[in-house]
């Protein structure tokens, strides 16, 4: 391969994003030294890695978390861990991207349907939150119940870890689908600032990501009439919510005042276009 031409694809997040997350099959595969492991262990180990890393990154964060204690757990040496990951952080980015570059691949794919569907710009409200929404929650539906809970709670900790590694790595993998949404969202409330957009779209992510962080505390304040392991619900039922707060009304206007047409869609088209989409 020409230089150039990998210089272009290394500047594609989605080409860095997988790179990442196939570091550890790569190296798997390759000897290291002349060494060579045996042919049982290789397929296993680097996933066995990356699961329990997850589980425990997601339960104490990127700080709080040492390499002696996922190597503990997944049953390997620290010096065979660091075979496969060359420090605590390409662990913790190759974990963070198997789940990451699938939402974000979700998130730019729903985007780009629905732009293709509304091609002025006035793309309703409700689309977008969806697609946001549910590129989040039902990312990982092929995976286990146990896996899939340690990785949507491993994202949910990603958003909330103060650790300034977690957060550059969270930067490398999401602002980009973030300053997307953020420009579609402007585009469907125009009668709103940037300031404002802003500001409700960080309020909105705050509350799904809490829907992921502490998906149990929702059992028992409804007595066990709410399932939070329904995630098919928990969209139902945030979307409208979250688009409430985000064409809500400015200081000084009422309900009553004009609002862009992607913000007033009846209820029917609504559900209708959002449905369209997430299917398509």
């Amino acid at each position: 391969m020409r230089r150039g031409n990998w210089h272009k694809q290394a500047a594609s997040q989605s080409f860095f994003l997988r790179r990442m997350v196939a570091k550890a099959t790569v190296r798997a595969r390759s000897p290291k030294n002349g060494r060579t492991g045996s042919r049982r262990e290789r397929p296993n180990v680097p996933d066995r890695i990356l699961d329990v890393a997850e589980e425990l990154f997601g339960r104490s964060g990127y700080g709080s978390t040492t390499t002696r204690a996922i190597a503990q757990r997944a049953r390997v040496h620290v010096g065979q861990l660091h075979y496969y990951f060359d420090s605590k952080r390409a662990l913790f980015e190759a974990v963070v991207a198997r789940h990451g570059r699938l939402v974000t691949e979700a998130r730019r794919r729903l985007l780009h349907e629905a732009q293709a569907k509304w091609p002025r710009g006035d793309i309703p409200i409700e689309v977008l939150v969806d697609a946001l929404v549910r590129s989040l929650l039902l990312v990982e539906t092929t995976r286990s119940g146990a896996q899939r809970t340690a990785s949507l709670q491993m994202h949910a900790r990603l958003f909330t870890d103060p650790d300034e590694t977690a957060s550059q790595v969270r930067a490398d993998i999401y602002d980009e689908t973030n300053a997307l949404y953020v420009a579609a969202f402007r585009r469907a409330l125009p009668r709103l600032s940037a300031e404002v957009v802003y500001w409700r779209y960080y309020f909105m992510m705050g509350a799904y990501v809490w829907t992921l962080l502490q998906p149990g505390r929702l059992e028992p304040i409804s007595q066990g009439r709410c399932d939070p392991s329904d995630m098919e619900a928990a969209i139902r039922e945030i979307v409208p919510f979250l688009c409430a707060g985000l064409a809500a009304p400015l200081d000084g206007q009422t309900s009553d005042s004009p609002l862009p047409p992607a913000a007033v869609a009846g209820p029917q088209r609504r559900v209708r276009a959002s449905r369209a989409v997430s299917r398509s």
